[in-house]
């Protein structure tokens, strides 16, 4: 049967699966790799590895199979915001990941060099850049080590477009990527040349981007069965990065398609209008106290400070990522991401319950709701215990629990834990979902995935505080989904693969009226709590 062989080269493993045209995956395989840490915050990988695990994968999938000459393309996605330097044989040193911090002091001075120029880099990004830039990593290494930099013949920014540039395609990146690496202008779609410059960074090292969703960049040669196992003259197709990839795997990629995910740490994607990525994002550096320094595209700034101005501009500073979708399309991807959903949940029921099972922990909040009915605890709760990223960007920032009375049990704060990721996750503000818009009908359910998604009563309470029915979707397949979709659309082929919440079953969870308009009632207090706390903390 005819399918496409989709590879999502995430954080720890390679993971490959056989999509056919209906959307049945038919196989799946993985194999895992090792990231290197070190004290002064840096993560690595070995780009080799990535080679190795995929092949591993690969070979693991393919084995059963009669004959490898239906397969119909090679779908690459991907962990996004790395950094790899090449030269014609290949990368020349480790991976720099996402999650590298070492870059700080750079970031500072890329902030400053294009704040002389009268150039706002988090109003140019359209989100807020600190050291995880790629831009800031090139920059670190100029300064650390400018004979690897200078040994550098190109970049690319994530595995992805590594094994697309090992496979003879040359360097490309999708602008999903593109835009999580601080290199790209949101207005134009484009790598921005002052903002390389400030990086220390050649133009002509950098990718060419690609143009739709999914595009081919090449087809597999005969070296291609050593290197990964594929035969000759399968076509090679780019997808979005990992964030995009998931994203059209669970809803897909038009304007108002959401989701919420609840993994240890949690977000919430939105499909949203290109407009507010143009100028209006700014640098929050932090909660209540903290400047919001809200800068315009000619670089202009106002410095709005305080609690109330802290919690209103938290989307317009940038505090979500936009990352760009196709380009010339219209269409921005706004992922507003918490450091932590279930890990706070973790912590809670270890603090809290003694150490209480899920499972247990949800057999007592199902006996709290049979007494007390749906609706707010009467507590407001900040999930933030590894400091936070939306809806404020505060890395010093921790949780609270306010509102206590002498009824107040162990179960009830543990119940506001999750309703404050619920109110994390809802102030948001995602757009109405399309299946409703202009019709009349009621909005597509918001699909929920991850490990929390399996928890009815945190189902019901994200319910009741967005005021939208949500569905639960297993979305461990969603990036491979997403894979086959875009090799679909690149091959031009037809076929009725279905993202993730548009097929039958999952559990759905409608609103309760009366709960869903008591936790809107909240959500200012909610808010403002953010500020509140940080104050409180600058204060010892």
């Amino acid at each position: 049967m005819p399918s496409v062989l989709c590879l999502d080269l995430g954080t720890s493993a390679a993971k490959a699966a056989l999509v056919g045209l209906d959307g049945a995956v038919h196989g799946r395989a993985s194999c895992s790799y090792p990231t290197r840490t070190t004290a002064d915050g840096g993560a690595e990988q070995d780009p080799q590895d990535w080679l190795r695990a995929a092949r591993t994968a690969i070979t693991e999938l393919l084995r059963d199979r009669a004959a490898s000459g239906d397969l119909l393309a090679l779908s690459l996605t991907g962990q996004m915001q790395d950094l790899l330097l090449l030269d014609t044989d290949g990368a020349i040193a480790p991976a720099i990941l996402y999650s590298d911090t070492r870059a700080g002091q750079d970031a500072e001075e890329i902030h400053a060099q294009l704040d002389r120029g009268g150039v706002s880099w988090n109003a140019l990004t359209g989100t807020v850049q600190d050291a995880t830039s790629c831009a800031a990593m090139f920059r670190r290494l100029v300064r650390t080590d400018p004979g690897l930099s200078g040994r550098t013949r190109g970049v690319v920014f994530g595995p992805a477009g590594y094994l697309a540039s090992a496979l003879g395609c040359g360097r490309w990146c999708d602008p999903t990527t593109a835009a999580a690496t601080g290199l790209l202008e949101a207005r134009t779609g484009a790598f921005s040349g002052a903002i390389a410059r400030a990086a220390g960074l050649d133009e002509q090292l950098l990718p060419a981007l690609t143009t739709a969703t999914g595009q081919i960049v090449g087809r597999t040669d005969p070296a291609a069965q050593d290197l990964l196992g594929v035969p000759s003259g399968v076509p090679i197709v780019l997808a979005p990065g990992d964030a995009g990839a998931t994203t059209l795997g669970i809803v897909g990629l038009e304007v108002g398609d959401d989701y919420a995910y609840l993994g240890t740490s949690g977000w919430l994607a939105a499909v949203t209008p290109r407009r507010g990525t143009d100028g209006s994002a700014a640098d929050q550096r932090g909660a209540g106290g903290s400047a919001v320094d809200q800068r315009g595209a000619d670089g202009s700034a106002t410095d709005q400070r305080g609690a109330a101005g802290s919690a209103a501009t938290a989307e317009q500073a940038g505090v979500s990522h936009h990352l760009a979708l196709a380009a010339g399309t219209d269409r921005v991807l706004r992922i507003s991401a918490l450091l932590a959903a279930g890990a706070a949940a973790d912590w809670a029921r270890a603090a809290l319950l003694g150490g209480a099972g899920p499972a247990e922990a949800d057999a007592r909040l199902e006996e709290r709701e049979a007494r007390e009915g749906r609706g707010p605890t009467g507590l407001l709760a900040l999930p933030s215990i590894h400091g936070e990223r939306y809806p404020v960007r505060d890395g010093d920032l921790r949780a609270a629990i306010v509102g206590m009375g002498p009824s107040t049990r162990d179960i009830d704060m543990y119940a506001a834990v999750l309703e404050g990721v619920a109110h994390a996750l809802a102030s948001a503000g995602s757009a109405p979902s399309r299946a409703g818009r202009g019709t009349g009908e009621r909005s597509r359910p918001l699909a929920v995935a991850g490990g929390g998604a399996a928890s009815a009563p945190w189902l019901r309470m994200l319910a009741d505080v967005t005021g939208r029915e949500v569905r639960a979707v297993d979305g461990a397949d969603a990036a491979l989904i997403g894979c086959a979709l875009a090799a679909a659309e690149a091959l031009e082929q037809g076929h009725s693969i279905l993202p993730l919440a548009l097929r039958s079953g999952g559990r759905s969870v409608a609103p309760d009226p009366s709960a869903a308009r008591s936790h809107a009632a909240l959500r200012a207090a909610h808010r403002a709590l953010y500020s509140a706390v940080a104050e409180v903390r600058a204060l010892h």
